[in-house]
């Protein structure tokens, strides 16, 4: 069931976002669920949820509850690769690399072709195997042998100071 004042408002809080807005466009969504919840929908729209989810977690810094939306939003629409990356984009910003990147390879089998996905799983990069690969990558070992192993990043030269 569309609610027309919560797609609205929807609408406007993803136009906020694209413009920088985050914090109208998270209060713009939040108005949206409610306004679904006051016209008697049984549950608010899955994309509703997932960038409200995302909002509160980028914008609201509720990174736990931003989690928490986006994980409501996935079954409800388990085909929506945009779920997804809103949930691998939260998860990164909660920290857990692994399951972000579990969630952005299930949107990835979705829409192989998706530009938010495939950039967010290029931004992850490739881990590697741990270096003693029958410990887990936690373990202190593979931590001590991989930071001793790692490919040293050459040092940038700092920027010179304009002339004048």
């Amino acid at each position: 069931m569309l609610v027309h004042s919560a797609e609205n408002r929807f609408q406007r809080g993803m136009e906020a976002l694209n413009r920088g807005r985050g914090l109208e466009g998270l209060a713009l969504f939040e108005a949206a669920i409610e306004l679904e919840r006051q016209h008697g929908a049984p549950r608010p729209q899955a994309r509703y949820l997932s960038w409200y989810g995302l909002a509160l977690a980028l914008e609201g810094g509720r990174v736990r509850e931003g989690v928490e939306f986006c994980r409501q939003a996935v079954p409800l629409e388990f085909y929506n690769p945009e779920l997804y990356l809103n949930l691998g984009r939260v998860l990164i910003v909660a920290g857990r690399k692994r399951e972000a990147y579990d969630a952005l390879r299930k949107g990835i089998a979705l829409q192989p072709s998706h530009p938010g996905i495939q950039r967010e799983l290029a931004r992850l990069g490739r881990r590697r195997r741990p270096v003693v690969p029958f410990l887990d990558r936690s373990h202190p070992i593979n931590v001590a042998l991989g930071k001793m192993f790692r490919p040293v990043k050459p040092k940038q030269a700092p920027a010179e100071a304009p002339a004048g």
